[in-house]
């Protein structure tokens, strides 16, 4: 595209906000993609989300976002569009609830330096030590070290700041309670015993969200209950949530916190000040935002592996269905399989020996993992079957009986099977399924004869409907995905366009071809399997 830089000319920041969990890409190069396919540069695991959603790009250092033939359109603070400018704060949605996208410039500066430059004019010649300190804690903490060195690194500098006896991290446990995470004495060994800890400040810190800094607990009457800091004279106790700055309401606060910092000593500490105090929660609040993170990327590094399992799966799943091109003495078989996620519950298989093609198109009731792995168990079966010469009504009944065994009716498949042998004789079994069609000197009739779905009933009867199959004829079988599909206006695809291409040279490709036309290459909302058999000399 003409125009387009290929580096960016400022900082530019994506802060993507999926029901308000927050995190931060940088927009490195032009064209960025956004979507669900772990090709693109910002990667979105949610099913809604186009493949490719939309893309960023850079024209003579402005930046544009464009729409990329979406299922839900892209918007820019609210408006929908195909191609929009953007401004410092644009948001973009995605046209689904609860995820949203802004559009940062500038935003690298992190408001732990911010608040520092706010302290430096404030603060005197003893305080420019622990900012020095501090410094060195956020970059530490933004360096992107493990996590337990972080975390050891911020009571390390506490405690310098604060000349603290000890000092703890408690992290959010299950239930709402606490662990704890890493202890350290002010000379820097670990502590792993913290019994005559005051845990009640603790909690209170964690489930209030609110600060507890008592610099000499002698002179505070109300502290007098507190055991744990009278049994153990305690003199100096400190605990600050960890909780990232974020905008919500005060009731959130709590829910937003991701552990408490605790530090205490049986001495006064006189360096509790205003200013320290200030660096102590800007430091929790670096420390909570790095927590945050890491379990952003830690849930990212999951969703990536269970798509990278998810393609594995879907390439296994190719492997099974059979080429889309079949030829025997007296017959050709073209087909194609197309899911609408990674994997899917459609298949379709053919079977040549010497003397019959036959070809089985399946559609498992739902979409994903689970529809796939009854639909592979399924392939199976009819292969075993076939490959020892069961008769299709024999096969059809064993699988009706192994899922009605199995799944007890909370799966159930259609089937569509079509048996042509070398004489001519074409056997039709169709359990629930799409309609066959069969197509004669050029007219196409459907074959409307059928039974139930397999997996409903156990003693459900099966019958094959035969007819003659003269040479040049052509069965076409196929799955709801493309006979539902619909275009922008609500109308279905159905049987009757399929009738028209079915004479074409290339029937398969010409009825895909003429579904994606009527769809206006909108994403299928199902699997879409066809299948075409042809009798030839």
């Amino acid at each position: 595209m003409a125009g387009v830089a290929s580096i960016r000319p400022r900082d530019i920041t994506l802060l993507i906000d999926a029901g308000g969990q927050q995190h931060k890409i940088p927009v490195q190069q032009t064209p960025f993609t956004v979507g669900r396919s772990q090709d693109c540069d910002a990667v979105i695991p949610d099913f809604r989300v186009s493949r490719v959603h939309a893309r960023l790009v850079c024209e003579n250092g402005e930046y544009f976002v464009m729409d990329a033939g979406s299922r839900h359109g892209t918007f820019v603070n609210g408006q929908r569009c195909e191609r929009s400018r953007l401004k410092n704060k644009d948001e973009i949605t995605l046209g689904i609830p609860n995820l949203k996208l802004l559009f940062l410039e500038g935003e690298s500066v992190s408001n732990a330096t911010r608040i520092l430059n706010r302290i430096v004019g404030e603060a005197d010649a003893s305080e420019l030590e622990k900012l020095r300190l501090f410094l060195e804690a956020a970059r530490s903490l933004s360096s992107g070290v493990v996590i337990a060195d972080v975390l050891r690194n911020m009571v390390d500098y506490a405690l310098r700041i604060t000349k603290a006896e000890r000092g703890f991290i408690y992290l959010k446990g299950p239930g709402g309670g606490t662990v704890l995470s890493c202890g350290l004495d002010r000379h820097g060994k670990e502590v792993r015993e913290d019994s005559d800890v005051s845990h009640s400040v603790v909690q209170e810190a964690m489930a209030s969200a609110a600060e507890f800094v008592a610099a000499d607990t002698t002179q505070q009457s109300a502290l007098a209950a507190r055991q744990s800091i009278v049994l153990n004279e305690l003199r100096t106790v400190v605990a600050i949530p960890l909780r990232a700055r974020r905008a919500g309401a005060p009731e959130q606060a709590a829910a937003n916190t991701e552990g408490v910092l605790y530090l205490d000593s049986r001495s006064v500490s006189r360096n509790l000040t205003g200013v320290s105090h200030d660096v102590l929660r800007a430091l929790a609040a670096e420390c909570a935002a790095l927590l945050e993170s890491a379990r952003l990327v830690e849930a990212e590094r999951a969703a990536q592996q269970y798509r990278q399992e998810m393609e594995i799966a879907a390439s296994i799943q190719r492997s099974l269905i059979s080429e889309n091109e079949v030829q025997s003495g007296f017959a050709r078989v073209q087909g194609r399989s197309i899911p609408c996620r990674e994997v899917g519950g459609d298949f379709f298989d053919v079977f040549a020996s010497p003397d019959a093609v036959t070809v089985i198109v399946a559609d498992v009731s739902g979409k994903g993992i689970s529809a796939a792995l009854l639909a592979s168990v399924l392939h199976g079966m009819f292969y075993a079957q076939l490959s020892s010469g069961t008769d299709l009504v024999e096969i059809v009944a064993s699988v009706n009986k192994f899922l009605c065994s199995r799944v007890a009716g909370r799966k159930y498949a259609t089937l569509l099977v079509g048996q042509l042998h070398k004489n001519g004789t074409l056997r039709i079994v169709n359990c629930g399924h799409v309609p066959a069609l069969v197509m004669e000197n050029g007219a196409a009739v459907q074959i409307n004869d059928g039974d139930l779905p397999v997996g409903l009933i156990p003693d459900a009867d099966f019958h094959a409907i035969e007819r003659q199959f003269p040479q040049g004829a052509r069965l076409c079988m196929l799955t709801d995905g493309i006979t539902e599909s619909d275009n922008p206006d609500g109308d279905e695809f159905g049987l009757d366009q399929v009738k028209q291409y079915l004479g074409a040279e290339e029937p398969v490709d010409a009825i895909l071809a003429a579904n994606r036309t009527f769809c206006c290459d909108r994403e299928a909302q199902d699997d879409r399997t066809l299948v075409v058999l042809e009798r030839t000399g």
